[in-house]
């Protein structure tokens, strides 16, 4: 009962101590998308906005079958976002390190690296086998 009666009082302080509560209190609305998830669904174009792309020498134009992801595809935006990053939605104050797609060959599946935010992406011949594996791995 000691822990949980001091908790709140504790947690107060530190907000005090940084300046956090004062601006909590002078800028609720503006601050709340920090404390709390944003409910606005997650497009294609947020997700494109949120990466450096690394273009393999091989593949120039293949963030396009990411982009159809939104159309045509039973793995949700969201579910790519959760795959690389852990995460759901994307941050208020965005991912660092700033998330990065990279193309490869060595791999039929995609590669998540959550740590760096990298989403390695596997070069196809053609779009069904691409989308295929996309599906399975992000999935399973």
């Amino acid at each position: 009962i000691y822990i949980y009666f001091f908790f709140p009082h504790r947690f107060r302080e530190g907000l005090m101590s940084l300046g956090v509560l004062d601006a909590l209190q002078k800028y609720p609305l503006q601050l709340k998308c920090l404390f709390m998830k944003s409910h606005k669904v997650l497009t294609a174009a947020d997700l494109e906005n949120l990466f450096q792309i690394i273009h393999s020498e091989r593949v120039s134009n293949a963030f396009q079958d990411l982009q159809d992801a939104e159309f045509d595809s039973s793995v949700s935006l969201e579910d790519i976002l959760v795959f690389f990053t852990g995460c759901d939605h994307v941050l208020a104050l965005s991912f660092s390190p700033k998330p990065r797609i990279e193309f490869t060959t060595h791999s039929r599946f995609p590669i998540a690296n959550t740590c760096e935010n990298i989403l390695s992406i596997p070069v196809h011949a053609n779009y069904t086998a691409f989308q295929s594996d996309m599906d399975f791995a992000i999935r399973n």
